[in-house]
């Protein structure tokens, strides 16, 4: 049997731009993802706009789901939409709790379980 290291693993792509100054507002978002127990990975681009940058997550994630951070909003995006038609654009400056249910969204769009809203409850 052949086992191929260098098949794509079922993550969340976690998109930001290049020299950060935002690593507490990607660090929330992780803790989201975390808390539903689904794995990410993290990736660094030149682009700045952070719809972008969650589509280009979406195509490079195996589950179809991207998170775009930049230093004035973070965009959750999912590969069976239009490019300029994300899930969630928040903020970057959202308090904690927002930040990290951006995260947890993501992680239920896997999981196909309601989202929460964006004020941490549970949405129907």
């Amino acid at each position: 049997m052949r086992m191929d290291f260098d098949a794509p693993k079922p993550e969340i792509k976690v998109v930001h731009g290049k020299n950060i100054t935002y690593q507490k507002v990607v660090d929330e978002v992780l803790h989201g993802i975390e808390e539903e127990g689904i794995p990410f990975s993290i990736e660094e681009l030149e682009e700045t706009n952070p719809v972008e940058l969650a589509f280009r997550g979406a195509e490079l994630s195996h589950l179809g789901v991207g998170i775009g951070i930049t230093e004035n909003e973070v965009v959750l995006h999912y590969i069976k939409l239009k490019e300029d038609h994300p899930i969630f654009k928040i903020p970057a400056y959202s308090n904690e709790a927002t930040l990290r249910a951006i995260g947890s969204n993501a992680a239920r769009l896997v999981k196909r379980m309601p989202f929460k809203n964006l004020d941490n409850t549970e949405l129907s």
